[in-house]
């Protein structure tokens, strides 16, 4: 199954609604996919986590690295609603501190 269920813009940033698992298989359509939307310009990435179940190491490894790549080029990554599964881990290993998170649209799009 497709990690990226859909994408579109609202205003400057991308909408990206997720599927859900967030795991080793995935990693490089995510990679690919905020990849090619960096290289056309749009880096400023807002993920909707809310259908994530499953997640791995490779997954929030992804997170991490895909976080960094658009922070060296000047744009954001953040996560919308993240899923009570990918709350807990981030929070466990601390990256709720780094990566932004929202349970609001409205308020994550006025983040950018």
């Amino acid at each position: 199954m497709a990690l990226v269920l859909h994408q579109r813009n609202v205003g400057p940033v991308t909408l990206v609604e997720l599927s859900e698992r967030l795991t080793i298989e995935n990693v490089p359509e995510l990679r690919d996919t905020l990849q090619n939307l960096a290289v056309q310009g749009r880096r400023s990435l807002l993920l909707d986590c809310s259908r994530i179940s499953v997640v791995d190491s490779q997954g929030i490894g992804s997170l991490v690295s895909n976080w960094l790549s658009l922070k060296k080029r000047g744009g954001q990554l953040k996560l919308l609603n993240p899923s009570v599964r990918l709350r807990e881990v981030l929070q466990i290993i601390g990256l709720h501190k780094v990566i932004e998170c929202f349970d609001d649209i409205g308020q994550a799009l006025r983040a950018f």
